[in-house]
């Protein structure tokens, strides 16, 4: 078991919140939102079950949680279930990121969006900010409604130390999916810590959404 936090402040951030639970299992960090760039989630939390033979046998995004006793009941009995005897899920292979195939590719299709964006994501997981930056704003250049492309630029930024133009291209980001909660909260983390660490303040955020999206609405 295994648990991701999508946090764009890094590894600190979420270890105060994970020693506070005492999580005993291991907890990786997404710091540039890659995830829920890739399989399209606008919240968390989410869940997986992939069993020993790498089966898929559960997936719940958004709304998952382990005080629910009908996901609880589910997965006891997919852990019950012997291996094998669910069809396989089907399986998607993810490229791995390669800045030398990534650079070809976004040179040979100049004013493909797509193609910037994946140079952008390659820099961006090679912790290569400030070309990153340069690739996600090609990419928004090329494609403005992008969402993807301005909350990885936001981001580029945000390693890069330059917090205003980072929370600007999130608020961009936001304006195009505005019912993502994920770029909301990234928002939320940078201009207000003290309501996530080390306690994560839950009233604070429902009396927050509703707010802005009182505020939206006006606009």
């Amino acid at each position: 078991m295994l648990s991701v936090a999508l946090d764009v402040g890094g590894a600190e951030k979420p270890r105060g919140f994970a020693e506070e639970f005492g999580v005993t299992f291991p907890t990786l960090v997404d710091a540039s939102g890659l995830l829920f760039r890739l399989y399209g989630f606008t919240a968390v939390p989410n869940g997986v079950y992939v069993d020993e033979a790498g089966i898929i046998r559960f997936q719940l995004f958004t709304g998952f949680s382990i005080d629910r006793e009908d996901i609880v009941a589910q997965l006891e009995m997919l852990l019950a279930t012997p291996t094998g005897t669910v069809p396989a899920a089907p399986t998607v292979g993810q490229q791995p990121f390669e800045i030398e195939v990534m650079l070809e590719q976004a040179a040979a299709h100049r004013d493909n969006p797509h193609a910037q964006l994946g140079l952008a994501e390659a820099y961006l997981q090679e912790g290569e900010s400030a070309h990153a930056a340069d690739a996600f704003t090609r990419a928004l250049d090329l494609d403005g409604e992008s969402a993807s492309a301005a909350f990885g630029l936001g981001t580029s930024l945000y390693q890069l130390g330059q917090t205003t133009e980072a929370l600007a291209s999130w608020r961009r980001a936001l304006r195009l999916e505005p019912d993502n909660f994920i770029i909301r909260k990234q928002i939320w983390r940078v201009e207000h810590p003290e309501k996530f660490y080390p306690t994560i303040d839950y009233d604070w955020q429902q009396v927050k959404l509703a707010e802005e999206k009182a505020a939206e609405g006006r606009a």
